[in-house]
């Protein structure tokens, strides 16, 4: 399915922690031919200083896991110390059952594995513009 066939309910605004920026450019393209904002992100400290200058600035994090400066588990804890009410997508092709099961400890919405089809991140991200 591409893009253009998922027609979003609301644009939504969407900060991707992404070390690798092609990754990060494809997923910024692909979410913005799906109708929603983003901005590309390379470590988990930028995406933690983009989000703590405002909070309700991203509707939407799509983080990796591994990560330099903060990886993806940190980033989450220090959001939800600051009650960041934004939706989390982790986007990892590496997260054990360990760290899966910290992950939704802490309320994060999917967990979406890297090697999937693109377009089970827009599904994930699509719930969350028509919620």
């Amino acid at each position: 399915m591409s893009p253009n066939q998922i027609t979003a309910k609301k644009p939504l605004r969407i900060l991707c922690a992404e070390d690798d920026a092609m990754i990060g450019g494809f997923l910024l393209e692909y979410l913005a031919a799906a109708g929603h904002a983003g901005e590309h992100v390379t470590d988990g400290f930028e995406a933690w200083e983009k989000i703590s200058e405002d909070l309700g600035r991203f509707d939407v994090l799509i983080t990796d896991h591994q990560m330099p400066g903060l990886n993806g588990l940190e980033l989450v804890e220090l959001l939800r110390q600051v009650n960041y009410r934004g939706r989390i997508v982790v986007h990892s092709g590496a997260v054990t059952a360990e760290e899966t099961a910290n992950y939704r400890a802490l309320g994060v919405d999917a967990i979406v594995v890297k090697n999937a089809n693109a377009t089970e991140l827009l599904s994930a991200v699509e719930a969350f513009a028509a919620a």
